[in-house]
């Protein structure tokens, strides 16, 4: 038997599919048994739940084999580094794997950490049916493409990175291996939203993102019609209602755009997805009415900077007329979209601030319903340069222990990274701003503040927002704190979260 974790990331409320998981059970051998362990569940005690299975199955005919654990950065590493310093204490010789973002972008911590025995870098499906073949002594480790682990002398090896598979050429997701009514949570899309990947990767070559760090300039996207059978699978079975894609590029073309409305459409589903502006600005009107028309309500775009020169910088291959037109476009079609911005350029951080929120302006005048998305910027280890010219490892943790301290912590959130370009003062101008803009324009997403604290905030806000004074907004941060009704989530799921002022993971 093998144990796939997914260590807690997030409050229980806004617990989503684990997809990761789930592929790689469902890619597992044919006689090889899995069960997965979702850290997120509510009440669930993980570090309890997997010493029973070891526990009960030990000297039976199906022991288990090995423990398998996703880790993205942020809030599931601090999760995941301590349960498995528990296992490994309680079942010195049962392997430790680690699979999942941290690993693959950050391998030497990892495999610094004596409570780990293996990664998996990359795709995981494949390696993590040839590490069972290491296990069980018939393959020699340094065979397995995208495997990493510690050599007798200490030193730590690395293998070529896997080839992957697109989706399509992997089995579908095994729904079967967990209670889906538990994951259909209430978003702003519907009160039984689900999640879904149909593609793995992106094609460009945005210098801050950790997506083609994993996976290259490369894209494979399944078929929309397979998507629109495992959708319509989980509608009609257990009637979701709405579904955000974690594709990190949704829409490889017009063609291909067109093809998923004709699908989505009899599906009656409310959707969410990220795609470029620059693919969006060439769709035709009939192509932003076939989507709308299968369900598309809101779309998420990066659109990164207010100012050409540092999209250049970024190598971005956008423009900011490009961002206007889709923001025009969504106005026009009724979809909401959503812009992600990266403060803090390395080289001049404050022109690049007060150029990126005067084009925010400048975009809530063209479409009043935009939704604003703020990251600071964190260097993330890329194959070619960084944006900015920065070293992403400079400074770095060696240990996974000083990884999951507070300031590391948020760091990887994007929420307060200590970078020498970025101080307090310039920090603190962008959050005072958004603060002021959503609560001039309170987010579709915000079902944490109260009806009343969002017209008193609305109200407060309105001279404000007409003069561009965004300094010490003290009276808006009065009325954000006594209407919450919960505190804010920062463990959660970026912009799924419920109720989210910002996002905790750029895209591409």
């Amino acid at each position: 038997m093998i144990l796939l974790v997914n260590p807690r990331a997030t409050r229980p409320g806004n617990r989503r599919f684990p997809l990761s998981i789930m592929a790689v059970g469902a890619a597992l051998p044919e006689g090889v048994t899995w069960e997965i362990v979702d850290g997120n569940l509510p009440g669930l005690d993980v570090l309890r739940t997997i010493t029973d299975h070891v526990e009960r199955q030990a000297g039976g005919p199906d022991p288990v084999r090995a423990v398998a654990l996703t880790v993205m950065p942020g809030p599931q590493l601090v999760a995941a580094v301590p349960l498995s310093q528990a296992l490994k204490r309680a079942f010195p010789v049962l392997p430790i794997v680690w699979g999942g973002n941290f690993a693959s972008l950050y391998p030497e911590p990892v495999l610094g950490a004596p409570y780990v025995d293996w990664i998996v870098r990359g795709q995981g499906e494949r390696t993590l049916c040839e590490l069972l073949e290491v296990l069980d002594g018939t393959r020699d480790p340094k065979s397995v493409a995208g495997l990493g682990f510690r050599q007798a002398d200490g030193s730590h090896w690395m293998a070529p990175e896997r080839v992957w598979l697109g989706p399509d050429e992997l089995p579908a997701p095994p729904y079967h291996k967990i209670a889906v009514e538990d994951y259909l949570q209430p978003t702003v899309l519907g009160r039984r939203s689900g999640v879904y990947q149909a593609s793995i990767g992106c094609p460009f070559g945005c210098n801050f993102c950790g997506v083609i760090t994993v996976f290259g300039r490369r894209e494979k996207v399944q078929s929309p019609a397979r998507t629109a059978e495992h959708l319509g699978f989980l509608a009609r079975n257990h009637g979701m209602d709405s579904v955000h894609f974690y594709d990190n590029n949704f829409f490889l073309g017009e063609a291909h755009a067109r093809e998923v409305a004709a699908q989505f459409r009899p599906l009656g589903l409310r959707w969410w997805c990220e795609a470029r502006v620059d693919a969006l600005t060439r769709f035709s009107d009939d192509t932003w009415r076939a989507l709308r028309a299968a369900g598309l309500a809101m779309v998420f775009c990066g659109a990164e900077s207010g100012s050409d020169e540092v999209l250049v910088k970024m190598n971005k291959g956008t423009t900011t007329d490009q961002i206007v037109t889709v923001a025009a476009k969504c106005r026009e079609h009724g979809i909401i979209p959503e812009f992600s911005f990266v403060f803090g350029d390395p080289d001049e951080p404050e022109r690049e601030i007060d150029a990126t929120l005067a084009f925010i302006r400048k975009l809530k005048v063209v479409n009043p319903a935009m939704e604003l998305i703020s990251y600071f910027y964190t260097p993330t280890p890329q194959r070619r340069g960084a944006y900015g010219g920065v070293d992403p490892l400079a400074g770095t943790p060696d240990t996974l222990e000083e990884w999951i301290e507070p300031q590391w912590v948020a760091w990887m959130t994007h929420e307060d990274p200590k970078v020498p370009w970025l101080d307090a003062r310039l920090k603190a101008r962008v959050e005072d701003f958004e603060l002021v803009l959503k609560s001039r324009y309170p987010s579709v997403h915000d079902r944490r503040t109260r009806a009343w604290g969002k017209a008193a905030g609305k109200l407060a806000a309105w001279r404000r927002w007409d003069r561009q004074d965004y300094a010490d907004p003290r009276l808006l941060r009065l009325i954000r704190g006594l209407a919450r009704i919960t505190p804010e989530d920062r463990q959660a799921y970026g912009h799924l979260r419920p109720g989210a002022d910002s996002g905790s993971a750029a895209s591409g």
